[in-house]
């Protein structure tokens, strides 16, 4: 098969109205898509094509180019930056303007016209999805949460009954901290919590649960206070 026998390569243009940063990337992905099977077709006819210089040289870097195209889409589908999506496509589109100049290795001057054209198109199909590139902004990485620091009291010391504790600290069912040693009456620890509301129980040094409270960590220097959990 001659490579001037194949039909004109369809660019798939990405378009910049879309509603948000995955239907963004899914566009251009699709276009890439579309961009890998042209160049791929374009390849398979140069490697059947009778001219050495169009089967030797231009085929493979079309098929090359196909499966790199395929690549970089499928990446879009993925938890990639854009940023370093839009650096591998620059990589791309240099070897697709390579691709362009390797058209003159055809000897045959109808079939080097056609192949230069074919993947000048395919090659503006790259740019144009790289302008698009520039236009989607990844969404922005979520703020670390804000911790507090605070103190965890046992002032059973001042109810009749004192009693060496555990504190167990949870936040919605999920245990977050809990205290590897027994925090004797009147002592004292500091802890680092994100910002939010947690359940503190407490146990005794048998593993007893003795009782629980709230706690509002909503600021630096909260303090929760154990009360008297053992009282008669």
């Amino acid at each position: 098969m001659n490579a001037k026998a194949l039909v004109a390569v369809v660019v798939v243009l990405c378009g910049t109205a879309v509603a948000d940063q995955k239907s963004d990337r899914a566009a251009i992905a699709t276009s890439l898509n579309q961009l890998s099977t042209n160049a791929g077709t374009l390849a398979k006819a140069a490697k059947a094509s009778e001219d050495r210089g169009a089967r030797k040289k231009f085929g493979p870097a079309a098929a090359e180019l196909s499966d790199d195209l395929a690549a970089l889409a499928k990446r879009l589908g993925k938890d990639v930056a854009m940023k370093s999506i839009a650096t591998e496509a620059a990589a791309v589109d240099k070897d697709a303007t390579a691709l362009v100049e390797l058209a003159d290795e055809a000897e045959d001057k109808e079939e080097r016209k056609s192949l230069r054209s074919q993947a000048t198109m395919i090659q503006q199909g790259i740019a144009a999805a790289r302008k698009a590139m520039d236009t989607v902004k990844d969404d922005a990485a979520p703020s670390a949460p804000q911790k507090v620091t605070g103190r965890m009291v046992n002032n059973s010391d001042s109810c009749s009954w004192a009693e060496n504790l555990k504190f167990v600290v949870s936040k919605d069912g999920q245990q977050v901290f809990a205290t590897q040693n027994m925090v004797f009456p009147g002592k004292d620890f500091s802890l680092v919590l994100e910002k939010g509301k947690y359940v503190v129980a407490l146990h005794d040094t048998s593993g007893k649960f003795l009782g629980q409270g709230t706690l509002d960590a909503n600021k630096e220097g909260w303090i929760y206070k154990s009360g008297c959990v053992n009282q008669d």
